[in-house]
C-alpha cells in the first residue's frame, strides 16, 4: 500500500491502519473468486469486518489474507473460519504479503514492534507461523514479489532526501538492496513472473498510472497498458505466464498516484504479451481488493475482495430518489452513460437511493437509449424511474402571440416517450425569468395545457423552480402566480427548497400557504445535504403531509470534493439517519 508521499504513508499506517485511515467507515468484506472458464464470480465468504489482499497457496488449499495487522488463512471454498498464522511480535502486517513458490514461507510488510513510530519493513515467516525475520533494514519498504527460486524479494521503497518511490530487489538472506527503477514519480507493485524472466510493476511516469514490465535486472522497461481514462495498479501475472490481472481506478475519482479504499473500480485482464484490456468485474473496492498476486495455481481462477460500507446497509431505509443530473460528469452524455451507467447507477442504489429522476430526455430518447431501454437500465441497478426533467421554453414570438401550438407538438412527442418509459411524473425543469403579467398569463396557460395532455397519458405534470421564481414581477412572483393560476389537477409544483432559500423565500411558509400543491420536492443544499445550515430540512420534512408531498428527489450541483459520488453518499446517509425523514 503506497501513497504519493512518505508523510501520507506514515499517516495511513499502510495496510495496518487502512480500516481507520483509508477505510474509516466500518466495512463488510466479500471474499470472491473469479472463474475464467465460466466468466463468472462468486462470493466465497462474507466477513463483517475488513479483510484484504488474498494470496492463493501453490497447493491450492488456502487463501491467505490480512486482518487488523495479522495474517490468516481460509479455505478457497469458504468452508473454514479464519485460521491465524502467527507472526510473533510482528502484528502490524499490512496488505503486502506473498507466499513463496514452494509454499513454505511468507514474506510480508509490517511495522517494527521495536520502534515507537511506524515504518514498513519486509519480514519472512514460516507458512505455519513462527518468529519473523526482518529482511530490509531500511524503510519504508513494501513487499510485492518473491522470485520463483525463493532467493530474492522485490519491493517498493521510499529512499533518498526526496523520498523517491522506486522498485528495489534484495536477497532474501539479506544484503545490499538494488534499485531497478529511477523514473520520476511512483513505481510500485513489483512482481516476478513464474519463469523468472520479468518483473511486472506499475508506474506513474507517463502522468497516468499504467502497468509495466522489465527484465529482472531492470533493463527493457516496457509499458504494457495504455488506458486513457483509468489508472492501472498492481499487475498480477498468472502462474502459466499467459495472463495479467490488474485493478483500474477511474481518473475522476482518484489521482494517478493514489489507490484508496471505497471506490468504483474494475478488475481488468490483458495477455502477458500485451494487448487490449478486458474488463472482468466492476465492483466497489480499491485498496485491499487485489494488492498482491491471488491467482490459483492452475491459472483458471483468482481471488479478490469487494466491500460494502456497513452504514449503507444498516442505516434505515428511506424511499428517496436522486436527480441524475448530479452525476452529469459521469453519465451526462449518451457516450458517458453508455460507458459508466452500470456502476454509477448500482453505486447509487447501494447508497440507499430507491429511485431516479432523469434529466437527459432528447428527441424521444433518454441518454441515447430508447425509453424502454433507459427504464430497464435503472431497474437493473435497483432504481425506479420516478420522474423526469425536461423543458421546452417559449420564444419571445410565442409570448407575444400567445400561440404555443408548436411547443405543444414538441410536448406531445415528449409525453409519448415518457409514457413508453412508464414514468409517473414529468417535470418542466426551467422557465426563463418572466417580466410582465401577460407573460405570466401565457406561461400559466402553457403549463395547464401541458398538464392536461400529461393527464390524458396517465402522467402527472409538474413545474420545477429556481431562485428567480421568487422575485417580484407584476405585483407578485412567478411562483405565486403559477400556483394561483394553474389547475392542481393538471400541475403540481416540484419545489427546489435550496433555490427557494437562495431566492429569499421560506419553503415551509409556501408549503403552509399552498397546501397540497407540492407533490414532489427537490431536497438540495449548497453542497452535501445538511452541511451548510442554510435549509431547515427538519421543518420541511415535518410539513410533507400538509404540502401534499408524496416523494422527494436529492440533487447536488457540486460536492465538497471532486468526487460527486462521495457527496451523494454522504447526503443519502444524512437523510437515512435523520429521525424526521422516517
Amino acid at each position: 500500500m503506497k501513497i504519493r508521499t512518505f508523510l501520507s504513508a506514515v499517516l495511513a499506517f499502510a495496510g495496518f491502519l487502512s480500516l481507520s485511515a483509508q477505510n474509516p467507515q466500518r466495512v463488510i468484506s466479500y471474499l470472491e473468486v473469479y472463474d475464467l472458464e465460466t466468466r463468472s464470480h462468486q462470493v466465497i465468504k462474507e466477513f463483517p469486518f475488513l479483510i484484504e489482499a488474498p494470496n492463493w497457496t501453490s497447493d491450492g488449499k488456502w487463501l491467505v489474507i490480512n486482518k487488523n495487522g495479522r495474517l490468516y488463512k481460509v479455505a478457497p471454498d469458504g468452508s473454514t473460519d479464519l485460521i491465524e498464522i502467527s507472526t510473533g511480535a510482528v502484528t502490524q502486517c499490512n496488505n503486502d504479503h506473498v507466499i513463496s513458490a514452494d509454499g513454505k514461507w511468507i514474506a510480508l510488510s509490517s511495522g517494527d514492534p521495536n520502534e515507537k513510530g511506524w515504518n514498513s519493513y519486509v519480514y519472512t515467516v514460516p507458512f505455519e507461523g513462527g518468529d519473523p525475520k526482518k529482511i530490509t533494514p531500511l524503510g519504508p519498504s513494501y513487499l510485492h514479489g518473491i522470485s520463483p527460486d525463493g532467493k530474492k524479494i522485490a519491493y517498493c521503497a521510499f529512499r533518498g532526501p526526496n523520498n523517491e518511490q522506486d522498485v528495489y530487489v534484495m536477497p532474501v538472506k539479506g544484503g545490499k538492496e538494488i534499485r531497478l527503477t529511477d523514473a520520476p514519480g511512483l513505481d510500485d507493485g513489483p512482481e516476478y513472473s513464474m519463469d523468472g524472466k520479468y518483473i511486472w510493476f506499475n508506474s506513474v511516469r507517463t502522468g497516468r498510472m499504467q502497468a509495466w514490465r522489465m527484465k529482472t535486472n531492470g533493463k527493457e522497461q516496457t509499458q504494457m497498458t495504455f488506458d486513457t481514462d483509468m489508472n492501472s495498479w498492481f499487475p498480477h501475472i498468472s502462474p502459466d505466464g499467459e495472463k495479467v490481472v490488474y485493478i483500474a481506478y477511474h481518473d475522476y475519482e482518484v489521482a494517478a498516484g493514489d489507490h484508496t479504499a471505497n471506490q468504483n473500480v474494475e478488475l481488468r485482464m490483458i495477455p502477458a504479451a500485451g494487448g487490449e484490456p478486458e474488463t472482468l468485474v466492476k465492483l466497489f473496492g480499491g485498496q485491499g481488493t487485489i494488492n498482491v498476486n491471488s491467482w490459483s495455481p492452475d491459472s483458471k481462477k483468482f481471488a479478490y475482495v469487494s466491500y460494502r460500507i456497513a452504514e449503507e446497509i444498516e442505516a434505515p431505509k428511506v424511499e428517496m430518489s436522486v436527480q441524475l443530473y448530479s452525476a452529469r460528469k459521469l453519465i451526462g452524455t449518451p457516450e458517458l452513460f453508455a460507458k459508466n451507467h452500470e456502476y454509477v447507477l448500482a453505486r447509487l442504489a447501494q447508497m440507499g437511493y430507491t429511485g431516479a429522476e432523469a434529466a437527459s430526455y432528447s428527441d424521444g430518447q433518454f441518454s441515447g437509449l430508447s425509453p424502454e431501454a433507459f427504464k430497464a437500465a435503472l431497474n437493473k441497478a435497483g432504481l425506479e424511474f420516478t420522474s423526469s426533467h425536461t423543458t421546452r421554453l417559449l420564444s419571445s414570438e410565442e409570448f407575444a402571440s400567445g400561440d404555443f401550438t408548436a411547443a405543444l407538438a414538441w410536448w406531445d412527442k415528449c409525453i409519448e416517450a415518457h409514457k413508453k418509459a412508464g414514468v409517473p411524473r414529468l417535470v418542466m425543469s426551467y422557465s426563463q425569468k418572466l417580466n410582465t403579467e401577460a407573460e405570466l398569463k401565457t406561461m400559466a396557460a402553457y403549463l395547464n395545457e401541458i398538464g392536461r395532455r400529461c393527464n390524458q397519458a396517465g402522467i402527472r405534470f409538474g413545474y420545477h423552480n429556481h431562485a428567480h421564481e421568487f422575485e417580484k414581477v407584476a405585483g407578485t412572483t412567478m411562483m405565486d402566480y403559477f400556483i394561483a393560476n394553474t389547475d392542481p389537477q393538471n400541475v403540481f409544483i416540484e419545489m427546489d427548497v435550496y433555490w427557494a432559500v437562495v431566492g429569499g423565500a421560506a419553503p415551509v411558509e409556501y408549503m403552509q400557504k399552498y397546501p397540497g400543491r407540492f407533490e414532489l420536492l427537490h431536497i438540495k443544499d449548497k453542497k452535501e445535504i445538511g452541511q451548510s445550515g442554510m435549509v431547515g430540512f427538519d421543518a420541511i420534512f415535518r410539513n410533507f403531509k400538509k404540502a401534499g408531498t408524496t416523494a422527494f428527489v436529492v440533487e447536488m450541483e457540486e460536492a465538497s470534493t471532486p468526487n460527486i459520488l462521495k457527496g451523494l453518499r454522504e447526503s443519502a446517509l444524512y437523510l437515512r439517519n435523520a429521525s424526521y425523514v422516517r
